[in-house]
C-alpha cells in the first residue's frame, strides 16, 4: 500500500479520546540515520491546506524526539521521511484573511451556533515512511484536542513524544 494512503486511512478511521496508538508495517533492514519531516496538511471542508503554524509545531516535536533517538534531520537523501495529517471532518473550518488569503483553522468552531471556545476532538496522525524502499515502516495516530489554540503546542508536544515513546528503538542506530 502507498505510504501516503496509510496515513490518510488511518486519519479516516480513527475516533478515539485523548490516546495514542501505533502500528509497525515493516522491519526494514539495517538501521535509521537521518530524517526529514515533510511539509504536512490540515483536513478542512475545502480539501487538504497547509497550516504553518501546525507544521512548525509538529516539525519541532518531532525534532526534539529524533534527537533523544540519535537519528539526525537532514535535507537531502535522508533514511526516513516523516508525514504527518491533521484534521476531524465537520470540526476543522477555514476562513479568509484578506492579508494572506485563505487560512486554515484546525478544530476551532463548528456550526454558527456553537461558540468559537467549543472544541472537539481531532487526530493527528504521523507516518514514517523508509526513502530507500518507500515503503511505510511506522505509523502514530493521536487523538486530542489540538484545535484550542492557546494549547496547541502543548498537546502537539505531548501527543508526539507519546507517540515516539512507542517508536521501534531498534530503528535507530546507536
Amino acid at each position: 500500500m502507498k505510504p501516503r494512503l496509510v496515513v490518510i486511512a488511518l486519519l479516516c478511521v480513527v475516533a478515539t479520546h485523548g490516546d495514542v496508538k501505533t502500528k509497525t508495517y515493516t522491519d526494514p533492514e539495517g538501521c535509521f540515520r537521518t530524517y526529514h519531516v515533510a511539509t504536512g496538511r490540515v483536513l478542512t471542508s475545502r480539501g487538504l491546506v497547509e497550516d504553518p503554524t501546525v507544521n512548525a509545531i509538529v516539525k519541532e516535536a518531532v525534532a526534539a524526539q529524533m534527537n533523544t533517538l540519535q537519528i539526525t534531520q537532514a535535507e537531502k537523501d535522508p533514511d526516513l521521511e516523516v508525514r504527518f495529517m491533521g484534521g476531524n471532518g465537520a470540526g476543522l473550518q477555514t476562513d479568509a484573511s484578506p492579508a494572506i488569503g485563505d487560512v486554515a483553522m484546525w478544530d476551532i468552531g463548528g456550526p454558527q451556533a456553537v461558540g468559537g471556545k467549543t472544541y472537539k476532538k481531532s487526530t493527528l496522525v504521523i507516518g514514517v515512511v523508509d526513502k530507500r524502499s518507500n515503503q511505510t515502516v511506522w505509523t502514530a495516530t493521536c487523538s486530542d484536542k489540538f484545535g484550542d489554540p492557546s494549547k496547541m503546542r502543548e498537546r502537539i508536544d505531548k501527543a508526539v513524544e507519546k507517540a515516539f515513546s512507542k517508536f521501534p528503538k531498534k530503528f535507530a542506530c546507536r
